[in-house]
């Protein structure tokens, strides 16, 4: 997935004995390696990359395993890309645009493999935010970004104690206020344990009982190498966050870079850990690598704990 484009070159035939050098041009020695602009550079949808191309071959093999106490649960090709369809219609349906912001507020799951792959689909560019985030720094995030739409949980366990997701989104959509501050118009909530939440009219909706009205279809969006497509937010420092955006043909890439050091030698499944601390971090190349070689997202239910009643 990685090309490489190089500046032509001629050769100069060697002078005879005794013969003077010829001079070179100012720019002789500068050995310059420089791309092609990747304006008007057709690329392949990172959707269709990881799920459509899979359909014809190998649609029944497993892309998401969820390890539970209870057993092992299996999401196939065929069933990913129908989940993808399924969310890609209700976000473009409800105004979500091509280059729009969507941030993604969950833990590694199979609903945020399947938002990720759905904002690709549509041409949106996907933010993955922390769940440990608190409300101020999210506020933050979600301004400077300029999201239109936000895809939380309840909540879910954490080794501190209960993490409320929704309480902090909506923490977090207050201290942005309204207008020009913040753009979110659409938050989806996935039920994950239960808890108690609060649903603003009009802007919030349960995740199920929407993708469930539309159809399992949606062709990609075209897409080109110098399109919007990942927005990946640092740690913090000095200066708070600083949030860094990636095209397409940079998160391909990444996602090839990521592949070489996690296959360097071996099909072997990648560790379900290595996938969890990629997604906390805000690293979805890893996943999406994954999938385009065909293999299998596992993750377990540990982040997922029933808050205490």
């Amino acid at each position: 997935m990685i090309s490489m484009n190089y500046e032509n070159s001629a050769l100069r035939s060697v002078p005879r004995t005794g013969a003077a050098l010829p001079q070179q041009p100012p720019t002789a020695g500068k050995h310059r390696f420089r791309p092609q602009p990747d304006h008007g550079r057709r690329a392949l949808n990172v959707s269709a990359l990881c799920v459509d191309r899979h359909l014809g071959d190998c649609p029944d093999r497993a892309a998401v395993i969820i390890r539970t106490n209870a057993g092992a649960e299996a999401v196939c090709y065929r069933e990913l890309h129908e989940r993808v369809c399924r969310l890609a219609n209700p976000l473009k349906d409800q105004g979500v645009q091509r280059g729009d912001r969507v941030a993604i507020h969950l833990p590694l799951m199979v609903e945020s493999i399947v938002a990720l792959l759905a904002c690709a689909r549509i041409g949106a560019v996907h933010v993955v935010l922390d769940t440990e985030l608190d409300a101020h720094s999210m506020a933050e995030r979600l301004m400077e970004c300029g999201a239109v739409a936000v895809l939380t949980g309840d909540g879910i366990g954490g080794a501190s104690g209960p993490v409320p997701l929704k309480a902090t989104l909506d923490g977090a959509l207050e201290i942005a206020g309204t207008g020009t501050r913040t753009r979110v118009h659409l938050v989806l909530v996935t039920a994950i344990n239960g808890a108690e939440i609060t649903m603003t009219a009009g802007r919030d909706h349960y995740y199920d009982a929407m993708v469930d009205w539309y159809e399992p279809d949606f062709p990609p969006e075209a897409m080109y190498r110098d399109d919007p497509l990942f927005v990946l937010y640092s740690s913090g420092g000095r200066n708070g966050a600083c949030a860094v955006t990636h095209t397409v043909g940079d998160y391909r890439r990444m996602a090839s870079d990521a592949m070489e050091m996690a296959y360097p030698y071996t099909d072997a499944d990648v560790p379900s850990g290595l996938l969890s601390m990629a997604w906390n971090a805000g690293q979805t190349p890893l996943l999406v690598g994954l999938l385009a070689h065909g293999g299998t997202i596992i993750t377990t239910t540990e982040a997922l704990m029933t808050l205490p009643s």
